[in-house]
């Protein structure tokens, strides 16, 4: 029978291979972690931030379709109106601009429920 032969350094690479996988893994545990801590503590004031928020992405959105609406008018005249590159551009605006409602909906939603509260509580 043949013995197996380990290379002599073998078992020395793979040791420092491990302490190096350990310390690197403790390096990364020591790091101190990000805090996420409210912007205030009052639920209104963070409920009119989202309202906010939302009503930011629903106006991008308006103006994505507006956009792409466009772009439909222009397709049409390039390739026809029954060209896939023209009910594209238009499905694609009928959905920016139906999100953008949506997104309206949710702020008119927070800032009723951020006037609410206020009122609740005076």
């Amino acid at each position: 029978m043949k013995s197996i032969r380990h290379g002599g350094g073998s078992g020395a690479v793979n040791a420092i291979v491990l302490i190096l996988l350990s310390l690197s893994g403790v390096a990364g545990c020591a790091l101190p972690a990000e805090k996420s801590e409210p912007v205030s503590f009052e639920p209104s004031q963070d409920r009119r931030t989202l309202a906010g928020y939302y009503r930011d992405e629903a106006a991008t959105l308006r103006e994505k379709a507006a956009m792409i609406a466009e772009s439909a008018v222009r397709y049409e005249r390039l390739f026809g109106p029954r060209s896939d590159w023209v009910s594209g551009a238009q499905q694609l605006s009928h959905y920016y601009a139906v999100a953008a409602q949506d997104l309206e909906r949710r702020a008119e939603a927070y800032d009723q429920a951020a006037g609410m509260k206020g009122q609740q509580g005076r």
